[in-house]
C-alpha cells in the first residue's frame, strides 16, 4: 500500500475516523488491527512472521529484565541477537553471503562443481527497520535504560504501528511507550498539522523525487552514451531525488502518526545544508545513524578507549560498513559505507587545519564553501550507492570526466518541472535552516501565508506530480 496511493488515503481516513469514534480504551486494539490489515495488504503471509517476532521479543525482553545474573542476562541478550539477526540475514543477505563463500571456495578449488544453494525468498518490506527497532529495545532493557513492556498489546503496537512499519523511522522505546500511557483526545490541530506534513511529503515525492527519477533513469540506463555534463547533472539531481524521496516518505509517515496523536522521531533535519559530513549524518536518516551510534559506535569506542583516537577510527569504520550493508546485500553498498567512514576519519585528522582556515576567511563564505564541498562528496558517494555494482559506479564516474557529446535533456518541460520543484523545496529548507521562518507545520504561525502556500502546493502537485511513479527508494532496504 503505497503512501502516495488513493487506497492508502482511503485507509488512513477510515482509520482516523474509526480511531476517534471508539472509546479511548479500545483505540490501541483498533490500531493494532488496522496495522495488521495494512501489512497484510502487502503480503498476508508476512503477518505470521512479524507475529512470531513480536511474541518472541516480548518474552525475551521480560526475561532479560528478570535475569539478575550476568551470565543468564547475557545468554538471553545473545539469544535475542541470534534470532533477530538470523531472520534478517536469512531473508536479506543469505544469497549474497553464500555466493561470496562459494566464490571464495572456487579460488582455492579450480575443480569445484558445487551448485550454489540460492534461496528464492522475497524480502519482507520493513524487516530491516523493525528488526533494528526491536534489537534496540532489548539492548536498552539489557543496559537497564528501560523496563520491559508487560502489556503485549502496547508492545505489538510499538512494532506494528503502520505509519512507521515499512520504512521507519526506527523508533525508540523510551519515546514511543510513554505516548501509549497517555490518554489521547481528539484535537483538530493534530489533524491539520498532520495533513500539512502529508502534503509536504507528497510534494517532495511526486513533484521532486519522481520527476527527477524519470530523467535520472533515462540517463544512467544509457550512461555509456551520455556526455560527461549530462552524467554530472543527473548525479547532482540524484542527491535531491534520494533526499526528497525518503524525507517525503518520512513526512507522510510522521503526518499520518500525528493524526492519531503520536509524535514519531524526526528522521531528517535539512541534511543538504550540512557544513561537513559528520553534521550531514547527524541530519540524514537520524533514526538509523543515531541507532548505530548508540549500539555499535559508542560500545566499540568505550571498549577500546585505551587506544585513543584509533578507537574512534575503528568505531567509524565498523559503524559505516554496517550502515552500508544495512542498505542492501551488494558490495557497492559496503563501499558506500567505507567511503563515509574514511571521509569522517579525514575530518577528524584535518580538524585543526580546517579551524585555522576558517579563522582566516569570512565566516559566511567559509560556510558556503563547506556546504558545497559536503554536497559534492555526498553526490559522488551516492553514485556508488545507486549502482548495482562497483564497476558500474566507476564507469559513471569515469564518464563524467571523459565522455563527450551533447547535453541530454529530453524536453524543456522536464528540466523546468525539475528545477521548479527543487527550488520550491529548498525555498522552504534554506529559511528554516537560517531561522528566517517558523515551523511550516504549525497551525499558529503565519496562518494566512501557510494556508495560501499549502493551497498552491496542492494545486502544483496535481499539475506537476508524477502519479504513475514507482515505490519509495527505501522500500528496497
Amino acid at each position: 500500500m503505497l503512501f502516495t496511493s488513493i487506497v492508502y488515503f482511503l485507509f488512513l481516513g477510515i482509520s482516523v475516523l474509526g480511531y476517534y469514534l471508539l472509546p479511548s480504551k479500545f483505540r490501541h486494539y483498533f490500531l493494532i488491527i488496522a496495522s495488521a490489515v495494512f501489512y497484510m495488504y502487502v503480503k498476508p503471509s508476512y503477518l505470521l512472521l512479524i507475529a512470531v517476532i513480536i511474541i518472541f521479543n516480548y518474552a525475551i525482553g521480560i526475561q532479560i529484565e528478570k535475569s539478575s545474573g550476568g551470565l543468564r542476562r547475557s545468554t538471553f541478550r545473545s539469544l535475542n541477537l541470534l534470532l533477530n539477526l538470523g531472520i534478517l540475514i536469512f531473508f536479506k543477505y543469505w544469497n549474497f553471503l553464500i555466493e561470496n563463500v562459494f566464490q571464495l571456495i572456487g579460488l582455492f578449488s579450480a575443480k569445484s562443481t558445487m551448485s550454489i544453494p540460492f534461496l528464492d525468498v522475497l524480502l519482507p518490506i520493513g524487516l530491516s527497520y523493525y528488526i533494528f527497532q526491536i534489537i534496540g529495545y532489548n539492548m536498552d532493557i539489557y543496559r537497564g535504560a528501560i523496563k520491559a513492556e508487560r502489556n503485549i498489546f502496547h508492545f505489538s503496537l510499538f512494532v506494528l504501528f503502520f505509519p512507521k512499519l515499512l520504512v521507519g523511522p526506527i523508533e525508540r522505546a523510551n519515546r514511543f511507550f510513554p505516548q501509549l500511557k497517555k490518554k489521547i483526545v481528539f484535537r483538530k490541530e493534530n489533524i491539520i498539522e498532520g495533513g500539512k506534513r502529508i502534503v509536504w511529503g507528497l510534494f517532495k515525492k511526486l513533484v521532486v523525487a519522481d520527476r527527477i527519477s524519470i530523467y535520472h533513469s533515462s540517463v544512467v540506463t544509457h550512461a555509456q552514451t551520455q556526455s560527461g555534463e549530462t552524467l554530472l547533472f543527473a548525479s547532482l539531481l540524484y542527491t535531491f531525488q534520494v533526499y526528497a524521496d525518503f524525507s517525503g516518505y518520512t513526512d507522510i509517515a510522521l503526518g499520518s502518526a500525528k493524526m492519531f496523536g503520536y509524535d514519531l522521531m524526526e528522521n531528517f533535519k535539512r541534511p543538504l545544508l550540512a557544513k561537513n559530513l559528520s553534521e550531514f549524518w547527524r541530519r540524514w536518516h537520524i533514526s538509523l545513524s543515531s541507532w548505530v551510534n548508540d549500539y555499535i559506535f559508542n560500545p566499540i569506542v568505550l571498549k577500546h578507549r585505551n587506544w585513543g583516537n584509533r578507537s574512534i577510527y575503528l568505531g567509524l569504520f565498523v559503524s559505516f560498513v554496517v550502515i552500508g550493508f544495512w542498505h542492501g546485500a551488494t558490495w557497492s553498498y559496503v563501499l558506500f559505507g567505507v567511503l563515509q567512514s574514511l571521509a569522517l576519519i579525514y575530518e577528524i585528522l584535518s580538524r585543526k587545519r580546517r579551524i585555522k582556515i576558517s579563522k582566516r576567511m569570512n565566516r559566511k563564505l567559509y560556510n558556503a564553501i563547506s556546504i558545497l564541498l559536503t554536497f559534492l562528496f555526498v553526490t559522488c558517494s551516492l553514485i556508488v550507492f545507486q549502482s548495482a555494482t562497483i564497476s558500474e559506479a566507476m564507469n559513471i564516474i569515469k564518464g563524467i570526466f571523459v565522455n563527450k557529446g551533447p547535453f541530454f535533456y529530453d524536453k524543456p518541460s522536464t528540466l523546468l518541472f525539475i528545477l521548479i520543484g527543487c527550488t520550491i523545496m529548498m525555498a522552504f529548507e534554506i529559511p528554516a535552516e537560517f531561522r528566517l521562518m517558523k515551523s511550516r507545520y504549525s497551525v499558529r504561525s503565519n496562518w494566512f501565508t501557510q494556508e495560501l502556500s499549502y493551497a498552491f502546493m496542492i494545486i502544483y502537485i496535481l499539475l506537476a506530480g508524477v502519479f504513475d511513479g514507482g515505490q519509495f527508494i527505501y522500500f528496497a532496504f
